[in-house]
């Protein structure tokens, strides 16, 4: 696991026993798949839908765009995927099909050791990907030994520049900005993963390098 990668994590391996530091906020809100019911009217694969075939001025025969063609027929015809309305949970379809992640590369980080003035290094990051910052998507790193998530979603006059996520541009529907406290029983690497319920997990890789380093005033990727 050197190095920084972009991986897309099993089902249910999120949340296993491996004591993840987790926390459930974002920086602007829920989702709008989380305003929906979890029973209701949703979209299913129906019957096909036929209809006859455009001829072309190059005397051949056109379908509409999302249609096959079907020139084994006796009178050439489109075919086109059908769609029913069934009984369903529309909030799992929207979920199913809301762009979500990857979460971009991360810088490598620091971990203090025993020699560093201080016991902890604090950083924030900027986690950048698709729908990474709402609410409704869990957030956790893993290993959690020695490593504090704090996710960043207050905007007042009051915070900090490098902790207010308005001010660093990072917006729930692309960005989720959180700051971590690493001690020196952090692991050389860890996993940031992000999940929405009901899909896998988005994962991406920190390297945490050992030395001693201070808090920048700014977020960093």
């Amino acid at each position: 696991m050197g190095g920084i990668s972009i991986r897309v994590a099993l089902a249910g391996i999120l949340f296993m026993p491996v004591s993840p530091v987790q926390a459930q906020a974002g920086n602007s809100g829920v989702s709008a798949c989380a305003a929906l019911p979890e029973s209701g009217p949703v979209a299913r694969p129906g019957p096909d839908v036929v209809t006859p075939a455009i001829p072309t001025a190059d005397r051949n025969w056109a379908c509409e765009p999302g249609a096959r063609r079907d020139l084994a027929a006796r009178v050439p015809r489109c075919i086109a995927p059908g769609i029913k309305v069934a009984d369903g949970n529309p909030r799992t379809v929207c979920y199913a099909a809301m762009p979500f992640g990857p979460i971009a590369p991360i810088a490598q980080r620091m971990r203090p050791t025993a020699t560093c003035a201080t016991s902890k290094t604090t950083t924030i990051i900027a986690l950048r990907g698709a729908g990474l910052g709402f609410a409704d998507a869990g957030i956790a790193v893993v290993p959690a030994n020695g490593i504090t998530l704090t996710p960043l979603a207050e905007t007042g006059a009051k915070i900090p520049v490098a902790e207010n996520p308005v001010l660093q541009g990072c917006f729930a529907f692309d960005c989720r900005l959180v700051k971590l406290e690493i001690t020196s029983r952090a692991a050389p690497v860890v996993e940031v993963r992000i999940s929405l319920p009901g899909r896998d997990p988005v994962v991406q890789d920190v390297a945490l390098q050992a030395g001693c380093a201070v808090l920048r005033q700014h977020a960093m990727p």
